[in-house]
């Protein structure tokens, strides 16, 4: 006898692998099957089903909140801590069961039992009812941790549906179920952020691993789209969870001072994600182009293409610095070449604002830097010493890429700037740009600018 895991979709939240985990382990020597991150088409949108299990009792649907701390409860909504209100999922669950029954009985399989529940996956969370005891929401029964008590209702006959002829399941009908179910999934894809967005295309995980983007585009409005980050707090407590969510809504507030400026991505929102509160989303502006890091395998980059891009990223910093925020992970992954030709200005998640001397959206994650040739030599030893001038230098790399076109690993070579068919003045405030004394360099982009107007 074995327990048999079928994953449908990736990109399962954390509460959603630690309930698998647990269930693989325990129901380890049961007969059945686990399907996770399972969507079912439902009309015209998607049922998400975090987890569904068949056994022989029957068919059951687990939905994970891997939320913290209290939770405040009625029959109608739930709501955390932090004033993020959902829905109950004791009634979300519900309607996932008689959705998934209807598919059941129009595959012939109509006696099947098929419960609902949801599960807290964070050992210290806990219910708190706003009304009196005789308001009580009496599904609270079908809510659970991950303990003995969640194995009992799985295994047992408590929570079945009895209903005349619900019959057990053996491997036979199970794996009949599932062979018909596997096909009727649908692309998470349609997954919706918050209530205005649905993932379009899964776009990968960052080179840093800090965050998953993916295109999204506007529920209500066609071909409006953004690009939305995935992000996971890794917080070991609840204090400081809230610490840093608390933190990151006062650095969007810091980064909003440069709203609509149009050499840098826009914030358009952030939402917290609706079943994890240690995962959240940041939807920005979504440029229709490439990034310069892509147009550097293309051909020769000439001068006033060159221009076009230092001009612009110029005025991006000098944005910045004017109100103390510092790019820090400046590279040319981060500009964004729109077709109209237009150049942008993001990535700011390893930014340091105004008073704070941590990372922007990695919290509590050290900047991921090694030595290479956009990070500047006093960051090498002290990654706290960032100030404009550091923002600087990293330009200057850049521009050196543009100009010189080296192998990604390669080191700055100054005296291959001979050969680039730049002038002496631009050469000299390339060079100027790459000294390793920050007071050698232009001490802002203001001042830059100025430089860079004269050649």
């Amino acid at each position: 006898m074995a327990l048999t895991h079928i994953p449908c979709a990736p990109n399962s939240n954390a509460g959603e692998q630690v309930t698998r985990n647990f269930l693989m382990q325990e129901l380890a020597d049961s007969n059945g099957v686990l399907l996770t991150n399972y969507h079912l088409p439902s009309g015209n949108s998607t049922l998400e089903m975090d987890l569904v299990l068949f056994n022989e009792r029957g068919v059951w649907i687990l939905e994970v909140k891997n939320w913290r701390g209290y939770i405040d409860i009625d029959q109608t909504d739930w709501r955390r801590d932090d004033g993020f209100i959902q829905h109950s999922p004791l009634t979300s669950v519900e309607t996932k069961a008689k959705a998934l029954y209807s598919v059941l009985e129009n595959i012939g399989q109509s006696r099947t039992s098929v419960v609902g529940f949801v599960v807290l996956s964070q050992a210290n969370t806990s219910l708190r009812n706003t009304n009196d005891m005789q308001s009580r929401d009496p599904r609270e029964d079908r809510v659970f941790h991950l303990d003995a008590r969640l194995i009992r209702a799985l295994t047992g006959e408590h929570f079945l549906h009895h209903k005349t002829g619900i019959k057990a399941l053996n491997m036979a009908r199970i794996n009949s179920i599932v062979k018909r179910l596997l096909p009727l999934k649908v692309n998470p894809g349609r997954q919706i952020i918050g209530n205005s967005y649905r993932i379009k295309y899964d776009l990968g995980v960052s080179e840093s691993g800090g965050f998953h983007a993916y295109q999204v585009e506007h529920v209500n409005i066609p071909e409006r789209y953004a690009l939305a980050k995935k992000y996971h707090e890794l917080a070991i407590s609840t204090d400081d969870l809230y610490d840093s969510i608390e933190r990151f809504q006062r650095d969007m507030r810091a980064l909003s001072k440069m709203e609509h400026h149009p050499n840098i991505l826009q914030v358009y929102d952030y939402q917290p994600d609706r079943d994890s509160d240690d995962t959240y989303w940041l939807l920005l502006e979504w440029t229709k182009g490439i990034t310069l890091r892509e147009r550097l395998h293309g051909p020769p980059m000439l001068w006033p293409e060159q221009l076009r891009v230092l001009n612009s990223a110029l005025a991006a910093l000098d944005c910045c610095h004017t109100n103390n925020i510092l790019h820090r992970n400046l590279n040319p992954a981060c500009l964004y070449l729109a077709n109209d030709g237009t150049v942008k200005l993001g990535d700011f998640d390893f930014a340091r604002v105004p008073n704070f001397s941590r990372t922007l959206t990695m919290t509590d994650q050290p900047v991921p830097w090694k030595s290479n040739r956009y990070m500047a030599p006093e960051l090498q030893m002290n990654a706290r010493a960032a100030d404009a001038r550091s923002d600087l230098y990293a330009l200057g790399a850049i521009w050196y890429d543009m100009a010189v076109r080296p192998e990604p690993d390669e080191e700055l070579n100054l005296s291959r700037l001979e050969k680039t068919g730049l002038s002496d003045d631009a050469r000299d405030l390339l060079s100027r740009l790459l000294s390793h004394e920050p007071a050698e360099r232009p001490q802002n982009a203001k001042a830059a600018k100025k430089w860079l107007e004269q050649i």
